[in-house]
């Protein structure tokens, strides 16, 4: 009796010796897995020129950290051509350097509008926020915020507050001159764009 008791302690030990074994194997198989995608994730795989510095092509949504050393932009008689990150990143519109794939040969410009990478976003992929927090009018988030004639506060669509803007000077004149002495009104939304909530006047006294 004391022998097969002995042999069921040596089966049971030798099954919970396994069991522990096989969790700390699947335990580091899975983090090796969840470390790999995380890697894959957060570094991407961009290649690299004879300088050390990687290149490639980026998302609108494509966050700073993620970015290459060279932003493709393009190409000039079939030579692809990038822009510095330093230079894609600048707040203010401007024409920068374009270079070939070694990131020295200037092969060309590149004009590059302001970009403001801090306002927020809301559901429908829209920016918005205050316009005083934009580095200027290219800089501006797609919803506004403002205050309604009733005093109620939303936003306004950026391309309501900008209005029909002039292709020409003659453009330009017409515009003035049909433009009322009171001003004009847009619509207040919610912070989604979609719901109109109020009444915003621009223009007038």
């Amino acid at each position: 009796m004391r022998v097969y008791s002995n042999g069921i302690r040596k089966l049971i030990g030798l099954v919970i010796i396994a069991c522990i074994v096989g969790g700390v194997l699947g335990y580091q198989s899975t983090f090796a897995k969840s470390t790999n995608n995380h890697s894959t994730a957060i570094f991407p795989n961009y290649p690299e020129n004879e300088n050390g510095q990687t290149y490639g092509s980026v998302k609108e949504d494509t966050s700073v950290e993620f970015l290459p050393d060279l932003i493709h932009m393009g190409s000039i008689n079939d030579i692809a051509g990038y822009v510095l990150k330093k230079d894609y990143l600048g707040e203010l519109s401007r024409s920068v350097p374009l270079y070939n794939v070694d990131g020295v040969n200037i092969i060309g410009s590149f004009h590059i509008g302001a970009k403001n990478m801090n306002y927020p976003k809301n559901k429908n992929g829209q920016t918005y926020g205050s316009s005083a927090d934009a580095a200027s009018s290219e800089t501006e988030p797609e919803l506004i915020s403002a205050v309604g004639v009733d005093g109620t506060t939303g936003y306004v669509l950026k391309k309501d507050l900008d209005g029909e803007q002039p292709k020409s000077p003659q453009d330009a004149i017409a515009l003035q001159n049909s433009r009322t002495p009171g001003g004009r009104d847009i619509p207040l939304y919610d912070v989604e764009g979609t719901t109109v909530i109020g009444v915003f006047h621009v223009g007038g006294k």
